[in-house]
């Protein structure tokens, strides 16, 4: 949405198959806005704070340098499906929706590179439902599998976390 209006908005949040991609707030988004406003410091920080008031900002309009587009959950399932029936190549549904918008702008004369984002095996139920079978597996997590859950609470606080990540250190040895 940001690349074709230069608003960058909450919504309303949609959850999909690629769960990066619902991330409304990207944490890597000020890199790019630094860039989009001259690599002016001042005038991006005065963005950022008109975005934590108004959980809005504009930059004017399409930025040029990105086509850009979205991809329902049949279109991630389709593009898995096909890559792997055609290709044997098993893709993540991150990956999926890039390849499904890519393929809206192919044109011939003009590369088309689409880099894959994550390992499938992380999305195995996205992957079991795309093909109706579990094939997306990695060894390193598929040895997680037998290995006890660990969960502590903290208070959301920066202090709460430091003193249990220190805690944590001291008796680690």
């Amino acid at each position: 949405r940001f690349f074709t209006t230069g608003v960058y908005a909450l919504g309303q949040l949609h959850p999909t198959l690629s769960p990066s991609m619902d991330i409304q707030v990207a944490s890597n988004f000020e890199r790019y806005l630094f860039y989009r406003v001259g690599a002016d410091a001042a005038k991006l920080a005065a963005l950022m704070k008109q975005f934590d008031r108004e959980k809005r900002l504009d930059v004017q309009g399409a930025d040029p340098a990105f086509a850009a587009g979205t991809g329902n959950t049949a279109d991630t399932l389709r593009v898995i499906r096909a890559w792997h029936e055609g290709h044997n190549y098993l893709m993540d549904p991150h990956t999926a929706v890039g390849v499904a918008v890519a393929e809206r702008y192919l044109d011939p004369a003009v590369p088309t590179v689409c880099l894959a984002t994550a390992h499938p095996a992380k999305f195995s139920a996205a992957i079991q439902q795309a093909l109706g079978r579990d094939l997306a597996h990695h060894p390193r997590l598929d040895a997680l599998q037998s290995l006890p859950t660990r969960c502590a609470v903290l208070p959301p606080t920066k202090a709460a976390v430091e003193t249990f990540i220190a805690e944590a250190l001291a008796s680690s040895g």
